[in-house]
Protein backbone atom coordinates (compact mmCIF):
# COMPACT_ATOMS: atom_id res chain seq x y z
CA UNK A 1 0.00 0.00 0.00
CA UNK A 2 0.99 3.52 0.16
CA UNK A 3 2.21 5.59 2.98
CA UNK A 4 -0.08 8.20 4.52
CA UNK A 5 2.24 11.02 3.40
CA UNK A 6 2.37 9.91 -0.21
CA UNK A 7 0.24 11.79 -2.77
CA UNK A 8 -2.83 9.94 -4.05
CA UNK A 9 -2.37 8.12 -7.32
CA UNK A 10 -3.45 9.95 -10.42
CA UNK A 11 -5.35 8.02 -12.97
CA UNK A 12 -8.76 7.46 -14.49
CA UNK A 13 -10.20 6.05 -11.28
CA UNK A 14 -8.84 8.74 -8.94
CA UNK A 15 -11.23 11.46 -7.74
CA UNK A 16 -10.74 15.00 -9.04
CA UNK A 17 -8.95 17.25 -6.61
CA UNK A 18 -11.19 19.86 -4.98
CA UNK A 19 -9.67 23.35 -5.20
CA UNK A 20 -9.32 25.29 -2.01
CA UNK A 21 -11.57 28.30 -1.55
CA UNK A 22 -9.61 31.39 -2.52
CA UNK A 23 -10.97 34.74 -1.36
CA UNK A 24 -12.11 36.92 -4.28
CA UNK A 25 -9.82 39.96 -4.47
CA UNK A 26 -12.53 42.03 -6.20
CA UNK A 27 -14.83 42.04 -3.17
CA UNK A 28 -12.26 43.52 -0.82
CA UNK A 29 -12.14 47.06 0.55
CA UNK A 30 -11.34 48.67 -2.79
CA UNK A 31 -14.97 49.53 -3.53
CA UNK A 32 -15.46 51.00 -0.09
CA UNK A 33 -12.40 53.26 -0.45
CA UNK A 34 -13.54 54.31 -3.90
CA UNK A 35 -16.92 55.36 -2.56
CA UNK A 36 -15.33 57.23 0.33
CA UNK A 37 -12.98 58.98 -2.09
CA UNK A 38 -15.87 60.03 -4.33
CA UNK A 39 -17.82 61.30 -1.32
CA UNK A 40 -14.81 63.31 -0.16
CA UNK A 41 -14.32 64.83 -3.62
CA UNK A 42 -18.02 65.76 -3.74
CA UNK A 43 -17.76 67.55 -0.40
CA UNK A 44 -14.65 69.42 -1.56
CA UNK A 45 -16.38 70.43 -4.79
CA UNK A 46 -19.38 71.78 -2.87
CA UNK A 47 -17.18 73.72 -0.44
CA UNK A 48 -15.14 75.11 -3.35
CA UNK A 49 -18.28 76.21 -5.17
CA UNK A 50 -19.65 77.96 -2.09
CA UNK A 51 -16.35 79.77 -1.52
CA UNK A 52 -16.15 80.79 -5.17
CA UNK A 53 -19.69 82.16 -5.14
CA UNK A 54 -18.89 84.20 -2.04
CA UNK A 55 -15.80 85.68 -3.71
CA UNK A 56 -17.27 86.04 -7.22
CA UNK A 57 -18.35 89.69 -6.82
CA UNK A 58 -14.88 90.68 -5.63
CA UNK A 59 -13.22 88.76 -8.46
CA UNK A 60 -15.57 90.37 -10.98
CA UNK A 61 -14.88 93.82 -9.56
CA UNK A 62 -11.12 93.32 -9.92
CA UNK A 63 -11.39 92.07 -13.49
CA UNK A 64 -13.73 94.86 -14.51
CA UNK A 65 -11.52 97.40 -12.74
CA UNK A 66 -8.52 96.17 -14.70
CA UNK A 67 -10.45 96.56 -17.94
CA UNK A 68 -11.43 100.12 -17.03
CA UNK A 69 -7.80 100.91 -16.20
CA UNK A 70 -6.71 99.66 -19.63
CA UNK A 71 -9.26 101.85 -21.39
CA UNK A 72 -8.43 104.93 -19.30
CA UNK A 73 -4.69 104.44 -19.84
CA UNK A 74 -5.19 104.22 -23.62
CA UNK A 75 -7.34 107.36 -23.96
CA UNK A 76 -5.64 109.84 -26.25
CA UNK A 77 -4.63 113.15 -24.67
CA UNK A 78 -6.94 115.25 -26.86
CA UNK A 79 -10.10 113.55 -25.48
CA UNK A 80 -12.03 116.07 -23.34
CA UNK A 81 -12.14 115.55 -19.58
CA UNK A 82 -15.95 115.61 -19.69
CA UNK A 83 -15.97 112.52 -21.93
CA UNK A 84 -13.49 110.76 -19.66
CA UNK A 85 -15.60 111.47 -16.57
CA UNK A 86 -18.79 110.36 -18.34
CA UNK A 87 -17.12 107.06 -19.22
CA UNK A 88 -15.91 106.54 -15.66
CA UNK A 89 -19.33 107.29 -14.18
CA UNK A 90 -21.12 104.91 -16.56
CA UNK A 91 -18.49 102.24 -16.01
CA UNK A 92 -18.85 102.54 -12.21
CA UNK A 93 -22.62 102.06 -12.55
CA UNK A 94 -22.00 99.05 -14.80
CA UNK A 95 -19.62 97.49 -12.23
CA UNK A 96 -22.22 97.97 -9.48
CA UNK A 97 -24.82 96.26 -11.66
CA UNK A 98 -22.44 93.39 -12.44
CA UNK A 99 -21.54 92.93 -8.76
CA UNK A 100 -25.22 92.75 -7.91
CA UNK A 101 -25.57 89.96 -10.46
CA UNK A 102 -28.04 91.92 -12.58
CA UNK A 103 -25.88 92.46 -15.66
CA UNK A 104 -26.95 90.42 -18.68
CA UNK A 105 -24.26 88.22 -20.24
CA UNK A 106 -25.12 89.43 -23.75
CA UNK A 107 -24.57 93.04 -22.71
CA UNK A 108 -21.27 92.22 -21.05
CA UNK A 109 -20.07 90.34 -24.14
CA UNK A 110 -21.02 93.20 -26.45
CA UNK A 111 -19.19 95.66 -24.20
CA UNK A 112 -16.13 93.39 -24.14
CA UNK A 113 -16.13 93.25 -27.95
CA UNK A 114 -16.30 97.03 -28.22
CA UNK A 115 -13.54 97.50 -25.65
CA UNK A 116 -11.32 94.94 -27.42
CA UNK A 117 -11.97 96.68 -30.73
CA UNK A 118 -11.13 100.08 -29.24
CA UNK A 119 -7.92 98.75 -27.67
CA UNK A 120 -6.65 96.99 -30.83
CA UNK A 121 -4.33 99.87 -31.68
CA UNK A 122 -3.68 100.61 -27.99
CA UNK A 123 -5.29 104.03 -28.37
CA UNK A 124 -8.82 105.07 -27.50
CA UNK A 125 -10.02 108.01 -29.56
CA UNK A 126 -12.78 110.42 -28.58
CA UNK A 127 -15.21 108.65 -30.92
CA UNK A 128 -14.36 105.22 -29.50
CA UNK A 129 -14.75 106.49 -25.94
CA UNK A 130 -18.14 108.02 -26.77
CA UNK A 131 -19.24 104.71 -28.34
CA UNK A 132 -18.14 102.83 -25.21
CA UNK A 133 -19.97 105.31 -22.99
CA UNK A 134 -23.13 104.94 -25.07
CA UNK A 135 -22.84 101.15 -24.86
CA UNK A 136 -22.57 101.43 -21.07
CA UNK A 137 -25.61 103.76 -20.95
CA UNK A 138 -27.66 101.24 -22.92
CA UNK A 139 -27.04 98.50 -20.34
CA UNK A 140 -29.59 98.08 -17.53
CA UNK A 141 -28.62 99.56 -14.18
CA UNK A 142 -29.40 98.49 -10.61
Amino acid sequence: MSSPDAPPPIGPSSPLPVPEAVPDARTGGCMRWGLLGCALLSVLAIVGTVLFLRKAPQIMERLLGATEAQVVAAIEPDVPVVDREAFRAEYAAFVATAKAGKARPEGIQELQRKIASALEDRKVTAEELKALTEQLRSLPKT
